[in-house]
Formats: C-alpha cells, sequence, structure tokens
C-alpha cells in the first residue's frame, strides 16, 4: 500500500514536466472600490474536470507519501475545480472569498524535510488552505507548520483574499518567498518568478523603460499584457470588473491550449467560468450553496451546462463519477496510461476516509461516555451491594 501511495505522487508531482513551455498559465487580481476579482487561464492538454463543492466541519488528513501527514478540520466551505480526483483541486474559492490557484514555476525548490507535517502535495496544499484560511497572511502563516514534500511538481501560487489583498507564493532555494503589499505592485503571475517578471516589466516604456513589448507568446510577455490592461482598466472603463476580467484572459489565451477561463467574483461570492469546449458563462453563487456538512457533496461536470447559475443543476458526488473523472484524465495523458487500476481505485477512494464533526456527533459521543460511565458504576456497586444483602440475612438469622 505505502508503494502504491508513493508512486502515485511520484506520478502526480509529475504531470506537468514535459508540458513547460506548450502549457502555461495566467494569473492576476484586480482591485478597484467597487470590484474584487481574480482571473485564471487553466493550460494544460486535457480539459476533463469537475467543479466539488466542499464541506465545512470534516475531519481530514493527508494523503502524504512520507513524514508526518497533516491532520485538520476544515473551516470553510469551498468550490473547488480539479482533474485529478475529489480532494486534489488546481484552484478555488472559500465561501470567506480566499482564492488560490496555482502555475508552474521552473525554478521552484521545495524544503528539504524536517519536523512540519506534510500536506500531500501540490494539488492538496490548495485544499488545506481553502479548508483553513481566511486571509493571505494565515495562508502565508501556515509556513510554520505544514509543507509541501521535497520533489513535487515545481508551481508557485496567487492568493487573494475578500478584503483586497493579494499575495505570490514561490519556493525558491527551499524557503518560502512572498510578495504582498507594496511588494506586489502588480498583482499577476505566470510561469517566472516574480521578480524576475517585475524586472521585466520595468524595462518596457509603458513602465518607465526603453524596450518595445513584443508578443511572443511568452510567460513574461503574457505578464506585461496583463499587466498593461490592469492599468487600463483602473483608468476607467464602462465594462464591469467580469466582462474585463474575461476579455484580458482573451488576450492572453493560447488558443487551443487554454482549456478553462474562470473569474472569481470576490465582492459578490460568485465564480464565472467557460471553457474551450462549452463556451457558455456558468455561475456558481456561493449565496445559496450549503456547506453543511450532514449534506452531500455537490458536483458537475466542468463542460456541462447552459449559460446562467448552476447551483440548482448541481448533482450528488459519487464514487463512480470521481473513479471517471481519474480513469479519463490518466489514460488522456502518455505518461500515466500504464497507471494500475489499484492505485486509481485508491485515489478515487481516499475521500470516502473523510468523516463530519458537528454538534451532533459529539453529543452523542458525549452520551454514550456517559452511559457506559453509569454503567461501570453500577458494575462495581454490585459486588458492595451483594456483600451487604449477605451481611443484612445473616444479622436477621440471629
Amino acid at each position: 500500500m505505502r508503494l502504491i501511495i508513493r508512486i502515485f505522487f511520484i506520478v502526480l508531482f509529475s504531470l506537468t514536466i514535459n508540458y513547460t513551455h506548450l502549457y502555461s498559465c495566467t494569473t492576476f487580481c484586480l482591485k478597484t472600490e467597487d470590484e474584487n476579482i481574480f482571473g485564471r487561464n487553466y493550460d494544460w492538454s486535457i480539459d476533463y474536470g469537475i467543479v466539488f463543492v466542499n464541506k465545512r466541519s470534516v475531519v481530514k488528513i493527508a494523503f502524504a507519501k512520507t513524514g508526518k501527514p497533516v491532520e485538520w478540520i476544515s473551516k470553510y466551505g469551498s468550490v473547488t475545480f480539479n482533474q485529478f480526483g475529489r480532494e486534489f483541486p488546481t484552484g478555488g474559492m472559500n465561501e470567506s472569498g480566499l482564492v488560490v490557484e496555482l502555475m508552474w514555476l521552473e525554478e521552484t525548490e521545495y524544503p528539504d524535510s524536517d519536523d512540519r507535517s506534510t500536506v500531500g502535495g501540490i494539488l492538496q496544499w490548495i485544499q488545506y488552505q481553502l479548508d483553513n484560511c481566511e486571509t493571505i497572511a494565515e495562508v502565508i502563516d501556515s509556513d510554520e507548520i505544514i509543507r509541501i514534500p521535497e520533489g513535487a511538481v515545481p508551481v508557485h501560487y496567487l492568493i487573494s483574499d475578500r478584503f483586497g489583498n493579494s499575495a505570490t507564493i514561490e519556493f525558491l532555494k527551499g524557503k518560502m518567498i512572498t510578495h504582498y503589499g507594496e511588494k506586489l505592485p502588480h498583482p499577476v503571475l505566470t510561469n517566472d518568478t516574480y521578480s524576475g517578471s517585475a524586472d521585466y516589466l520595468n524595462q518596457l516604456k509603458e513602465f518607465g523603460g526603453e524596450k518595445e513589448l513584443v508578443n511572443d507568446k511568452s510567460s513574461l510577455y503574457r505578464f506585461a499584457k496583463t499587466c498593461s490592461m490592469l492599468k487600463d482598466f483602473k483608468k476607467g472603463s464602462d465594462e464591469n470588473a467580469d466582462q474585463s476580467g474575461f476579455k484580458i484572459l482573451d488576450e492572453v489565451n493560447q488558443g487551443e491550449h487554454t482549456k478553462w477561463s474562470i473569474v472569481y467574483d470576490i465582492k459578490n461570492m460568485e465564480i464565472y467560468y467557460r471553457t474551450l469546449k462549452n463556451r457558455e458563462i456558468k455561475i456558481v453563487d456561493f449565496k445559496t450553496l450549503s456547506f453543511d456538512c450532514n449534506l452531500p457533496v455537490m458536483m458537475t461536470d466542468i463542460n456541462d451546462g447552459r449559460e446562467g447559475k448552476i447551483n440548482d443543476h448541481l448533482k450528488e458526488y459519487s464514487y463512480d463519477k470521481n473513479r471517471e473523472l481519474i480513469e479519463r484524465s490518466y489514460s488522456s495523458v502518455d505518461f500515466l496510461k500504464d497507471i494500475t487500476n489499484e492505485m486509481k481505485d485508491l485515489t478515487a477512494a481516499f475521500p470516502d476516509r473523510y468523516h463530519c464533526v458537528n454538534k451532533s456527533q459529539t453529543e452523542n459521543i458525549a452520551e454514550e461516555e456517559s452511559y457506559e460511565f453509569k454503567y461501570s458504576i453500577l458494575f462495581l456497586l454490585i459486588p458492595f451491594l451483594l456483600i451487604i444483602f449477605i451481611i443484612t440475612r445473616q444479622a436477621i438469622k440471629i
């Protein structure tokens, strides 16, 4: 079993190794007096995916291959976009307005093993943060207690919260490197380090340098183009933030390789998304979602649905659908086709280990303990009462 889990992580952490330059991603944050949005293009070789509604008050443990797996209870419900199974999202937003998304970063070096607990990798790191954090500060502080295992796929993250704060999180030379506040004048991230991207931006005429921006479809071009469009929006625009969000994403898309485009409206707690296969914009409205752990986890195929809100079209989670997603995704990637069915089954069944913790369960446990205590006292008293009974009978005979 441990060998299977180890193989799983080696494969999962290697999912994008051969696709570094072909399939890159773009993310940005746009905060004005009236708007607070987060945009994301997901560029990859396959377009399968499930949108999950994850519950709060769930007892969880990391699917970690080495070290001590971190355990936690989810404080917040969330909506995530998953391609390699439930609990392994590529990004999402929680009910408190925290958004986390990842992108490839070749220079990434995760820390060596230490005393901190480990999460199950780059994807479960996202779920952990959405489960536990409300602000970017809490995400950054979590580095004191958890770590991504060494050898994981090299990525970095852009995160944002409902207070309008954004941050980049990178792991360089074994340490977490962050940019936020005044150190993040341009809340944009592609596939170069933030500092390298900012240095490039400062060389361009539009940002005080001498060079012209050349459309070479590179990571640095997408970074600069996005920064330019964000600046133009802040100057004044007749479009709302959601419309501008998709306009920016369209400008930096990579054709058929851009599988999903997502705009998180943090202020209004809505998610807008469309896919290459289904261009109609779907909306997930947090205001009418239930994150009660006692109710079923809900889900929908990312490529299904008509334009508009999809809340009423969500379906109950099933192992079979999760297993089907894993089968399709693994089978469509050349170096994953030989993964055994046993390992796929293990991945699909992993969420079934989780359970709810709520008041009623706590009360049941307390009642059981009280019941056991009362009867243990009774059993202790029986011999004593029997002795008294015998002594009393002897006294009566005398």
